[in-house]
């Protein structure tokens, strides 16, 4: 007895040493899992932000460089639009750069020696779940903060960019394809009094019928009700409709005619609605569902609390992806992984096509594609730490 007395504390000392080895042990690995999706998550958060911020320059790029608008009201729209266009990069940077890590890890048999050192699979998802809850955290801010402030902004700098649109029109002896799907052709311009003179005009902006417009004269000038438009008011001409098959035309003279031009569909601010709910935020969306019973808000509103956590679940359903694929086939795990995310986003456009549709419940149709991949990623990981 006296012997196991004086044993005692030797033991309970190499008990604490044991236990401080393998706390540092798991915080080394802790550390070194971090750092390894940390690089590969970056690199692709900015690398997928800049394809998606050329992709938005690239639409109305055409019409800025028309207007002669500056280089640092370019870089504010585009600053503006970087909230909206990170919802969708996060995700991806979450689950890709999960995969590269444990794809490489697995390449280079890491985890095999890991799970030698018996270390389990599942002790390797402190650092998963690290990553994935700080890039939901980043999502959930922009998506209920930083968005309908943003949205609210960007709105009133493209109004502001559509103004200067206005002085590309007035050009003498030339064809203006500036508005998408019309052409303008003006013999004379008076830019002091914002008069031309023999106008041509051709309006494809409505598939079904092609229009083509002369003018003996016309005016340009905005509509004062903070609509946004430009209104041509053109005298003496005739107006010629064509429609698609060819079969059907009509020819009309008019003393005046007004055409108006929205600018808000020139910069891709239109769509009126849809900007308001994205303006708005989730006090102001659950109100306006109360008032109008418009299911859009519903969708809306619970699409701001989804999409953060698509970084939640696709992150997590990313590692497993890494490391159940032997060596040869290590790209076959960061193919499904980008299918995974397609799927996902497949996933949310079909639930809210349904939700608007009435034929599924708002909050069924956006959360859905969280709790499908929740439960991809929960088998996964019991595949991964059995295997």
């Amino acid at each position: 007895m006296r012997a196991v007395q004086n044993l005692w504390p030797s033991l309970t000392a190499l008990n604490l040493s044991v236990w401080g080895a393998w706390r540092n042990m798991g915080w080394t690995l802790y550390r070194y899992l971090m750092l390894d999706q940390l690089i590969p998550a970056s690199l692709c958060f900015l690398g997928l932000l800049m394809i998606l911020v050329t992709g938005r320059l690239m639409q109305f790029l055409k019409y800025l460089t028309a207007a002669s608008v500056s280089a640092t009201d370019i870089l504010i729209v585009m600053a503006l639009a970087l909230p909206k266009l990170a919802l969708y990069a996060l995700p991806m940077a979450s689950l890709m750069g999960t995969v590269l890590a444990f794809v490489r890890l697995s390449a280079d048999n890491e985890i095999i020696a890991m799970r030698s050192a018996g270390i389990s699979f599942r002790q390797m998802a402190p650092a998963v779940l690290t990553l994935a809850l700080a890039l939901t955290a980043v999502s959930f801010y922009t998506s209920v903060r930083l968005l309908p402030t943003a949205n609210r902004e960007l709105k009133s700098a493209l109004r502001s960019l559509s103004r200067a649109v206005i002085p590309a029109l007035l050009q003498e002896g030339r064809f203006i394809d500036t508005l998408p799907n019309m052409v303008f052709f003006f013999q004379h311009v008076d830019t002091s009094a914002s008069t031309v003179r023999g106008v041509l005009i051709h309006d494809a902006r409505n598939p079904q019928t092609r229009v083509t417009i002369t003018a003996r004269e016309a005016v340009i000038r905005e509509r004062s009700e903070g609509n946004n438009e430009v209104v041509l008011h053109m005298q003496d001409g005739m107006l010629s409709r064509m429609g698609r098959d060819l079969k059907t035309s009509q020819i009309i003279t008019f003393q005046s005619y007004d055409l108006v031009l929205s600018l808000d569909a020139l910069l891709g601010s239109g769509k009126e609605v849809s900007w308001k709910r994205g303006e708005m935020s989730l006090a102001e969306l659950r109100t306006a569902l109360a008032q109008t019973q418009d299911r859009r808000y519903a969708l809306e509103w619970h699409k701001r609390l989804a999409l953060p956590f698509a970084c939640l679940v696709l992150g997590m359903a990313a590692a497993p992806f890494g490391v159940l694929f032997a060596q040869g086939r290590r790209m076959t795990g960061i193919t499904l992984s980008i299918a995974l995310f397609l799927a996902y986003y497949l996933l949310l456009s079909a639930g809210n096509a349904l939700g608007e549709q009435r034929l599924v419940p708002a909050a069924f149709g956006i959360w859905m594609p969280n709790a499908v991949t929740a439960s991809v990623a929960t088998s996964l990981w019991v595949k991964a730490h059995r295997q």
